[in-house]
């Protein structure tokens, strides 16, 4: 590309678009799709690291647009006026494929759009009828979330090289690594003693003001981010990442942590992705292997069918501001859907509806109260210094009132 051209692409707008072609269930209740964390950063973010710049617009469901406008700083379904921009498919997972060189359009070899030029109008209608493409090209799109999930080893390498980024060296009084891949330490991480790196397999990486309590070991591909704290004894295993402000700990392998959640004790979570504001008591369990070692079979929705994960691991969907009490037992390929409170001796059923109440002292199903949800998502939300904003809390009524009928 020459430098003509170059600085007219800059020029140009960059953006996002969320095709509502995947089926991610309950976690985009409160996010767009580009929204949802695929490694060091969100699928956005990724995005906006491999172009080289911020997003100048996004594309969202319209149910959606307020709440997206409000958690990314960003116009939603307002486009700048242009000649053109150049759209990406906020399900993009493999980020480095949204360059696209001026006046090209990238599709897949079984044709679903990846990135393209053209005009705002058919920006926004890209979710609808996707631009005819000038060009094939091998890219990776989230579909589902066991998709983002399987992919963190690729995606953290990839972040890596499109993120540089400040980083020391583990200290002898800390704990041993080893391993040839890169173990990146943020230089304001805190990491106890007698901790173990594992980077033969993949990459560590440690954020900044991430602390990690002695005796705990971390394998690689994994990913502790800003602010989060790791319990002592913990292992993270392979395949992990934690997203910003959370508090980890026990047994985690294969799973997302979209950002301020807990897992402090012991227990084991694998294989799933948890949402934001979730609280996973001490002792918890789920399975992520059935007993005959065939192909997980998920529901996401209450009204949807059984979707084919075409994996033999796969744990569970814990989507925003669940809670689960102590001991609590989750069976392979669990949803538990937004706002469902579970403090039951037995296991729940492999698909919990959002607002679900379950309790050993109730006679059959109860909702929880949307006043009392707020209360509780208040409460939670202030021990990390943040409040639900007006966006927020207009889009939990919306989905408690849809769910629940009222």
């Amino acid at each position: 590309m020459s430098a003509t051209s170059s600085s007219a692409h800059d020029a140009l707008p960059l953006v996002v678009v969320d095709d509502g072609l995947g089926a991610f269930g309950p976690l985009t209740d409160l996010r767009a799709a580009f929204e949802l964390r695929a490694g060091l950063g969100t699928l956005l973010e990724r995005i906006e690291s491999a172009v080289g710049r911020r997003a100048d617009a996004l594309v969202a469901h319209p149910e959606l647009a307020a709440l997206v406008a409000d958690s990314t700083g960003r116009p939603v379904n307002a486009l700048p006026a242009a000649p053109r921009c150049l759209a990406v498919n906020g399900r993009l997972l493999t980020a480095s494929a949204a360059r696209v060189p001026l006046g090209e359009v990238h599709a897949t070899a079984d044709g679903q759009f990846v990135a393209g030029w053209m005009s705002s109008d058919q920006a926004l209608s890209a979710a609808r009828t996707p631009p005819a493409p000038t060009h094939t090209v091998e890219a990776r799109l989230a579909a589902a979330p066991w998709d983002i999930t399987a992919a963190i080893a690729a995606t953290l390498d990839e972040d890596l090289r499109l993120t540089p980024r400040a980083t020391r060296h583990l200290r002898p009084d800390e704990g041993q690594s080893f391993g040839a891949h890169p173990i990146a330490i943020d230089p304001t991480a805190t990491i106890g003693p007698l901790c173990v790196i594992d980077a033969s397999k993949g990459p560590v990486v440690l954020g900044p003001g991430v602390v990690v309590r002695p005796f705990t070991v971390l394998v690689g591909p994994c990913a502790i981010l800003d602010g989060s704290t790791v319990a002592e004894r913990s292992l993270i295993k392979a395949s992990t990442v934690i997203g910003p402000q959370c508090r980890a700990g026990g047994e985690i392998g294969g799973t997302i942590f979209q950002g301020y959640s807990n897992k402090s004790h012991d227990g084991h979570l694998g294989d799933s992705f948890v949402g934001e504001w979730v609280n996973i008591g001490a002792g918890t369990d789920n399975s992520n292997l059935l007993n005959t070692y065939g192909e997980v079979i998920v529901r996401l929705e209450p009204d949807g069918g059984l979707m084919r994960t075409g994996r033999q691991f796969w744990g569970s969907v814990i989507a925003d501001h669940v809670k689960l009490a102590i001991g609590t037992r989750l069976m392979t390929g669990t949803t538990l859907g937004t706002g469902a409170m579970i403090a039951s001796s037995r296991s729940p059923a492999t698909l919990v509806p959002r607002f679900s109440w379950i309790t050993d002292a109730q006679d059959g199903p109860k909702t929880f109260r949307i006043d009392k949800f707020l209360e509780t998502a208040r409460a939670m939300m202030s021990r990390r210094g943040k409040s639900p904003s007006p966006a927020l809390e207009s889009r939990l009524r919306a989905v408690h009132a849809k769910a629940t009928g009222a």
